[in-house]
């Protein structure tokens, strides 16, 4: 069931999981983390579980085999470099983009909707996987998950973007993928939009209390109403 559409000016996005699946490529450097530190890799179906909490976490994951675990600080410390390495060189070699998210953020552009991006990826990985992907021009405002003090699920980010983008929170919506996208926004106080696709690491996302959960990312276009300027 469609909620009654929002009156927003501006609509910020995650980007993995939600615009971008860059699963294939994030499991690529985690395997030649591992490869190089002579450990096992592990399967990439299962490192796109691990996905949703940005690389520091991601390699943790990935060291110990675990999703909260928390492997030795030295070994930390010498496996975050040899990733950031690998990802930052190949960030965009298998990604891709969701069916719908190039048109739909043309449509939305051209109909006057203002655009940012908050993710908690490196601002190294951002933009360089946006500007790859054609789609950088659109977002007034990017944010990464080392722009601010803090991350998602956190409001800092979502406000430091709402502001850059000449906004206030009640002029805003936030779309995501996953449980801290949705808590993100509720803290900032914005409505949040579920897509129904991504990382949402098992997390039933209607039980997170979002504005609404869509199947397609298309689909958003019936969530807003356009603005009289």
């Amino acid at each position: 069931m469609i909620p009654s559409p929002l009156t927003v000016r501006g609509i910020l996005f995650d980007l993995d999981g939600t615009l971008v699946d860059s699963a294939p490529d994030i499991a690529n450097a985690a395997n030649n983390m591992l490869r190089t530190l002579g450990k096992e890799p592990a399967a990439p179906e299962q490192i796109r579980t691990w996905i949703g909490n940005g690389l520091p976490k991601l390699a943790k994951r990935a060291l110990t085999k675990e999703f909260d675990g928390e492997p030795d600080a030295a070994l930390f410390e010498k496996a975050m470099p040899i990733l950031m390495r690998h990802y930052e060189r190949d960030v965009c070699v298998d990604s891709y983009m969701y069916e719908g998210v190039p048109e739909t953020l043309k449509a939305l552009h051209e109909q006057g909707f203002i655009l940012g991006c908050v993710t908690n990826k490196a601002a190294s990985c951002t933009l360089p996987l946006l500007n790859q992907l054609k789609i950088d021009h659109y977002f007034t405002s990017i944010v990464s998950g080392d722009t601010c003090t803090n991350k998602k699920p956190h409001p800092e980010p979502i406000l430091f973007g709402i502001k850059e983008m000449g906004l206030e929170p009640e002029d805003c919506a936030l779309v995501g993928d996953s449980a801290h996208d949705i808590h993100a926004a509720q803290a900032a106080n914005i409505p949040a939009i579920a897509v129904n696709y991504g990382y949402n690491q098992g997390v039933d996302l209607s039980t997170q209390n979002p504005y609404a959960l869509v199947e397609n990312f298309a689909d958003i276009t019936l969530l807003f109403d356009l603005y009289e300027v």
